[in-house]
């Protein structure tokens, strides 16, 4: 109900954002988002998997391989977090959900000084590293991570990602 759900997508080529309003339920928000623009595949930032302890096959009960590989956050230490992602997907499910970690691909592809600092110099940065044109100039951070998360997805899709992790367990795309 924080107003930081973001949504980045195409349209027409360029790239557009869709942000929630204040107190209002976000995963509804992002349900009928999702259903509006026809999405089928979902880039999030966000855990979609439990450590594999979860699953009797590992001793972590705090981490998954892909949190130790990318220095992220536990699943668990962000609970209600990812309990939302999960349901999601799960409520969602002939759609396609990848994890996917912004931050983590800001220091290992942009290698930007400028993050979470300047959104126009962080912007420029990035537009050296990726294409892409954008319908609107990103309003806060979240928007830069929802475009970091839509390019994530485009590298992906053009077989230009790396994963993180395991695949039995999780793995995380950048």
């Amino acid at each position: 109900m924080s107003g930081n759900t973001v949504l980045a997508h195409y349209t027409n080529d360029q790239v557009t954002f869709s942000q929630v309003d204040k107190k209002k339920d976000a995963d509804t928000w992002l349900r009928k988002e999702l259903i509006s623009i026809q999405a089928d595949i979902v880039y999030l930032d966000a855990p979609l998997s439990l450590p594999a302890a979860y699953y009797n096959n590992g001793d972590s009960y705090h981490y998954r391989e892909a949190d130790k590989l990318t220095r992220a956050m536990s699943p668990m230490f962000l609970g209600g977090l990812t309990a939302r992602a999960m349901s999601l997907k799960h409520a969602l499910k002939p759609l396609t959900f990848h994890e996917i970690y912004p931050a983590f691909f800001q220091s290992e592809i942009v290698q930007s000084i400028h993050y979470k600092v300047d959104i126009h110099l962080f912007i420029a940065e990035l537009h050296h590293k990726e294409r892409f044109v954008l319908a609107q100039q990103p309003q806060n951070w979240h928007q830069v991570d929802a475009l970091i998360a839509l390019l994530i997805g485009t590298r992906h899709q053009k077989n230009r990602h790396q994963e993180i992790g395991n695949p039995a367990e999780g793995i995380i795309i950048i």
